[in-house]
């Protein structure tokens, strides 16, 4: 059974191979399947609309396929924001949630205290590994992964050579993918010149200035944007189309994070990050309120909890060869792709690398 709630307005805005069509299918998340869950209600809080393509619906969405495989009650708390959701948070737990899943890298330290002075109440939070205790649980994507393949794509498509990553902010999440983008980049076409811009301090939603921001990239030869921007991203999608409506013969492209956008927008989509939150949030259900919980939830490559969406006819053989062919050398261990969650650490790979 799966609730909706729509309660919360804080302040605040807030595979082995997967896909290619090459007949290859990500793996599940491997998990014991076997444990029955000993709680009945677990809950997802995320600061916007669950009906946005990209973060929320991915984490809402995850939770509801988890909570329908293990039998149990889903609460899905969208909307937010991030400003203090302890009040938010209390309310869940007083509606029966024994598990919290904390769906923000801005609820990284709000929901642990709160775990700790709720006894009864677990909680999940992204890329906070320092936080694990026994009912607090840490959530890893390891998404630089397959940002490096979305990277490889990059190099090997662009034919201006520049291509762009334009952000929402700087979360661990955003850096660990701007650093695998640019390594793909760079392992592909070493020669392509990459423009980095930041839209501002947490402006996930700021549709308009990542209009205007890509706008820019696009002003300076960019024809491919890597866009992480949650609702922001809907104005990246925007000057992107208008670019192509007045240069036809040499359109731009975008690359997607989390969410699959392509129903609505495959005259710009070049492929997504997927993030297939499912595996690990049924694994956490299974293991809440035993000793099991109280680990990192580590969702890769390898295992298919991050993966790119199909790519389209348009792309040639050899390039969606090559993506897979770097897709293999990671599971392979042959290539191992830079995990940097901090903005300074991102900074200073980028300008490693070339690119700043």
């Amino acid at each position: 059974m799966n609730r909706v709630r729509r309660p919360f307005r804080i302040l605040g805005v807030l595979t082995l191979l997967a896909a290619f069509g090459m007949g290859f299918i990500a793996p599940a998340l491997a998990q014991d399947a076997s444990p029955e869950p000993t709680i009945s209600t677990a809950a997802l809080i995320t600061p916007s609309a669950r009906t946005n393509l990209g973060w929320d619906q991915q984490g809402a969405d995850g939770l509801d396929a988890a909570a329908a495989a293990t039998g149990i009650t889903a609460i899905v708390a969208e909307n937010g924001g991030y400003d203090d959701i302890t009040p938010a948070l209390a309310d869940l737990a007083d509606e029966g949630a024994q598990l919290i899943i904390c769906h923000a890298s801005g609820y990284q330290t709000t929901c642990p205290d709160f775990a700790a002075q709720n006894e009864g109440v677990s909680v999940a939070v992204i890329e906070n590994p320092d936080a694990v205790s026994e009912r607090v649980a840490d959530i890893e994507t390891q998404a630089q992964e397959v940002a490096y393949l979305a990277g490889v794509l990059a190099g090997l498509t662009t034919t201006t050579g520049t291509v762009g990553v334009v952000v929402s902010g700087e979360p661990p999440t955003w850096n660990y993918m701007t650093v695998g983008f640019a390594e793909g980049l760079n392992a592909s076409n070493p020669d392509a010149k990459l423009i980095y811009s930041v839209i501002g301090e947490a402006a996930y939603d700021d549709a308009a200035g990542a209009k205007r921001v890509t706008e820019q990239q696009l002003a300076n030869g960019a024809d491919i944007i890597f866009g992480m921007g949650d609702g922001a991203s809907f104005g990246m999608i925007e000057a992107i189309r208008e670019y192509n409506e007045a240069n036809a013969e040499t359109p731009a492209w975008f690359i997607d994070v989390i969410g699959d956008k392509s129903a609505d927008y495959s005259d710009v989509l070049l492929t997504s990050v997927l993030f297939d939150y499912s595996g690990i949030y049924e694994e956490m259900i299974r293991n809440a309120g035993t000793d099991q919980f109280g680990q990192v939830y580590t969702m890769n490559v390898e295992n298919g909890g991050v993966r790119l969406l199909d790519l389209p006819e348009s792309v040639p053989a050899e390039t969606a060869d090559a993506v897979a062919s770097a897709q293999a050398s990671i599971i392979d261990g042959s290539v191992t792709v830079s995990a940097v969650g901090d903005s300074e650490g991102m900074h200073a790979k980028l300008a490693e690398l070339g690119y700043e």
